[in-house]
This record gives structure tokens, C-alpha cells and sequence, in this order.
């Protein structure tokens, strides 16, 4: 039996098993939850696929775009031709000593 046979009569068992089961419970007086009566209906379907990318795209259109980074070079806003200014940690001028010992 090919292995492609074969899968096909799996897939085929599995249903049957599934609709059996259902069968069972509504016999038995459990009531199959309506979720699961449509869960999976939608499988590899593109029309449900497009349409969750556009609703994905449209509820995104709604957030808020996060604030645009500003460029800052150290110049002034008016791009003065002077260069960068430096930036960092000064050092400390080192203290007198008055009693003259080293």
C-alpha cells in the first residue's frame, strides 16, 4: 500500500471516529458545544485568510505611531556651520594642597 494511500484512508478513519464520537454524545445526552460544531471550517480557506489581514491591517491603522526620533548632532537647530560640541564628563580641577605636603 503507498504511503500516500494510506494517509488518505487515515485522514478518512479520523473523521469517521470524530462523527461517531459526536453521534455518541448526542445519544448519550451530552450536548456537543456549538464551537465545535464550526471550529476548523475555515482551514486553508484564502478568502478567511485576506480577511484576516485586513482586519489585522485596519485594527493596526488605529494604534498610535510611536513619536519620531529627533536627530541631534550637537549643533543647534538652525545647523550652525560651528562643529559638534563635545559631550561628556568635565574633569575636576584638582585641589590645592595648603599645607604643602605631597
Amino acid at each position: 500500500m503507498s504511503p500516500d494511500n494510506l494517509e488518505k484512508r487515515i485522514i478518512a478513519i479520523e473523521a469517521e471516529v470524530a462523527e461517531l464520537k459526536a453521534k455518541l454524545a448526542t445519544v448519550s445526552g451530552e450536548e456537543v458545544p456549538w464551537w465545535k460544531h464550526i471550529s476548523g471550517i475555515f482551514v486553508d480557506d484564502p478568502a478567511f485568510e485576506e480577511a484576516m489581514k485586513l482586519g489585522r491591517e485596519w485594527r493596526e491603522s488605529f494604534r498610535p505611531k510611536p513619536p519620531r526620533k529627533k536627530k541631534n548632532d550637537g549643533r543647534s537647530r538652525h545647523r550652525s556651520p560651528e562643529p559638534p560640541r563635545k559631550t561628556g564628563v568635565r574633569s575636576k580641577p584638582k585641589p590645592s594642597n595648603p599645607t604643602g605636603l605631597s
